[in-house]
């Protein structure tokens, strides 16, 4: 009798995972070439009962961004470093509860190196911030991106 309560808490604590899991910050795909060029999708669920109007990313230092796509009702600032290039963005807006946000980045990946780690900063308008930068596992992680030679990413099965 305790097994079978032990696998059916198990299977329970499975099925929630995802629910738990919906409310991070996400970066799509969720794995990626080496070297290869990417449009990557950063996608931001509200789950507060305040609306989200800041998001603030730092791009992995090992991608080259190229870009950063339009999102409609947002502005975008860019971040850059000295010479130039594409290190981070702020996105500013109205995302009310109970809906999600997608912006796009356009990013060169690194030619070697096993993943790419997104940080993000969500400030909602009561003020409050929920940083999503920790390690996996956490309760708050960053997205991370698994990098795979060539041929071995997603549509590549």
């Amino acid at each position: 009798m305790r097994r079978s309560s032990a696998i059916g808490l198990g299977a329970l604590a499975l099925a929630l995972l995802p629910l738990a899991a919906a409310g991070h910050v996400t970066v799509w795909p969720r794995q990626s070439e080496l070297g290869a060029r990417e449009a990557y999708v950063v996608r931001v669920p509200n789950e507060k009962k305040a609306a989200t109007v800041r998001l603030d990313a730092e791009f992995p230092a090992e991608a080259r961004v190229t870009s950063v796509r339009q999102a409609p009702g947002w502005k975008i600032e860019l971040k850059r470093d000295a010479a130039g290039a594409i290190t981070g963005a702020s996105w500013s807006g109205d995302l009310p509860p109970d809906q999600y946000a997608e912006f796009g980045v356009q990013a060169v990946n690194p030619k070697a190196g096993a993943a790419l780690t997104w940080r993000f900063v969500q400030t909602y308008a009561d003020g409050t911030k929920v940083e999503w930068t920790g390690a996996p596992g956490t309760p708050t992680p960053a997205p991370m991106v698994r990098l795979m030679a060539g041929g071995e990413g997603e549509g590549h099965h």
